[in-house]
């Protein structure tokens, strides 16, 4: 019997043990969720396949995030460098706003944004974007051409026996005087 004693005293040892931590503490207050922060209305042209858009060298682009991210940890960049950028805040969301660098003139580029929440998830995006390049043999531009007067300029007072020049500085109150006095007899 001493040892259906034992077999006993160790069960019940092994449900008392399972039993307390069924007893245990625990938070009855919900965890808060974290949201990732949204992205949207991008302005640069989106690159693909099919439509192979260009955005020109050095344009200002922007988008807009959520208003739950957190505007100060924002890092925007490409493969090689990062992008600086501002931003302007709102009471539902921040806008993003920044310039094309001058080095990614003619690449093809994906530029990324890792966009954190203030409760401590993120979310990362990217755009592929085509930059626009200079052309290597641009056009000399031709010099402005003067326009010529013609050899022979006639003033409207021609009419009544009085020529002057068209680009002559003389006022038009003395023209009038001269032609009321070459009327008059």
């Amino acid at each position: 019997m001493k040892i259906h004693t034992i077999f006993k005293l160790l069960a019940l040892l092994a449900v008392a043990l399972c039993s307390v931590e069924a007893f245990a503490y625990q938070d009855d207050k919900e965890k808060e969720i974290c949201r990732n922060p949204k992205v949207q209305e991008f302005t640069l042209p989106e690159y693909s396949g099919t439509e192979k858009k260009e955005a020109p060298a050095e344009t200002d682009f922007s988008f807009v995030i959520s208003g739950w991210s957190d505007p100060k940890k924002i890092k925007l960049f490409t493969k090689d460098q990062a992008i600086p950028f501002t931003v302007q805040s709102s009471e539902t969301f921040h806008k993003v706003k920044a310039k094309l660098p001058p080095t990614l003139t003619g690449k093809v580029v994906r530029i990324n944004a890792r966009i954190p929440a203030v409760l401590g998830c993120y979310t990362t995006i990217g755009w592929l974007v085509k930059v626009a390049g200079t052309s290597a043999v641009d056009a000399p531009k031709e010099p402005e051409t003067a326009v010529s007067a013609p050899t022979n300029p006639v003033a409207p007072a021609a009419q009544n026996g009085i020529v002057q020049p068209a680009d002559s500085a003389t006022p038009v109150l003395q023209n009038q005087q001269n032609i009321q006095n070459a009327v008059s007899p």
